[in-house]
């Protein structure tokens, strides 16, 4: 009699592909977002979740630049982080805009937090 595979084996698995697949941006955050898009489908309203994201760029970017470049690109709020270290993207948002956001080659990291309410 051989062994069941465990549902954690298939969610490392699954979490090696997203980290894979988009290593900029944080793994439980994409996650999560996926999750809210699921849940949110069910409910009347937006289906995707209010996302802010921190992004971090290269070093010696022009990040007043990128945040100009983000308000042509994106329907969201985009300011200067408060530490003058990165950008925040904040609006309602699912993974593909993340995705989006994310194929930006100055980019080092993505991480954030996302909520189901839209506030």
């Amino acid at each position: 009699m051989s062994n069941p595979v465990s549902i954690e084996s298939h969610f490392r698995v699954f979490l090696n592909n997203v980290m894979n697949s988009h290593p900029k941006i944080d793994p439980e955050l994409i996650i999560r977002v996926m999750l809210f898009e699921l849940n949110l489908r069910r409910y009347m309203g937006p289906d995707i979740p209010h996302v802010n994201l921190t992004v971090q760029y290269k070093e010696g970017t022009d990040l007043k630049k990128k945040q100009e470049e983000g308000r042509d690109k994106y329907p969201i709020e985009i300011v200067a982080s408060r530490w003058g270290d990165g950008v925040i993207f904040s609006g309602l948002m699912g993974v593909r805009h993340i995705e989006k956001i994310a194929s930006d080659p100055d980019i080092v990291r993505i991480t954030g937090k996302a909520s189901p309410r839209h506030n």
